[in-house]
């Protein structure tokens, strides 16, 4: 009876029993798989530094540091402007010969882009600014705090009045 309660198990589980066969197993060919000869390692002297070598990287000594000296009369130019600040290039602006309704759009347009990049525009003189990247650091003199939003209401106030 225990056999009979076993298959009906065995049946609504799914388990079927198999019969176990010992059978040795066919060699089969060969697939032509070689393996490649593995030097020995050597245990003789060696160069401890020799293994850190392989991982030295050069560094460059200078950092490649650009400035650019431009005369910006347009807005187009003053887009120029920001693509060199965009890579990392300083930059002055000389606006001596420019209109200076022409020159205030344009010294809007480089703050403004250059507030976008991180970087600083400080005033040199009346007409002449720079324009640095934030990988630049900008050092006045010490007697001159005064930021560029500072100097454009300073220029802006004395037209008007």
């Amino acid at each position: 009876m225990a056999g009979f309660l076993k298959n009906i198990v065995n049946k609504i589980s799914g388990y079927e029993e198999y019969d176990v066969y010992d059978e040795e197993l066919e060699p089969q060919e060969d697939i032509g798989y070689e393996e490649e000869p593995v030097d020995p390692p050597s245990y003789g002297r060696q160069n401890p530094f020799r293994a850190r070598q392989n991982r030295v990287v050069d560094i460059k000594t200078g950092n490649g540091s650009q400035v650019v000296v431009l005369q910006p009369a347009d807005i187009d130019t003053a887009k120029a402007v920001s693509n060199h600040v965009r890579a990392g290039r300083t930059v002055i602006c000389n606006f001596e010969k420019v209109d200076p309704k022409v020159a205030q759009r344009v010294v809007d347009f480089i703050t403004g882009a250059a507030f976008a990049l991180d970087g600083q525009v400080s005033p040199v003189s009346n007409s002449i600014f720079v324009i640095v990247p934030r990988s630049v650091s900008l050092l006045q003199g010490a007697g001159e705090n005064e930021s560029a939003l500072d100097y454009l209401r300073h220029v802006k106030g004395t037209q008007h009045g």
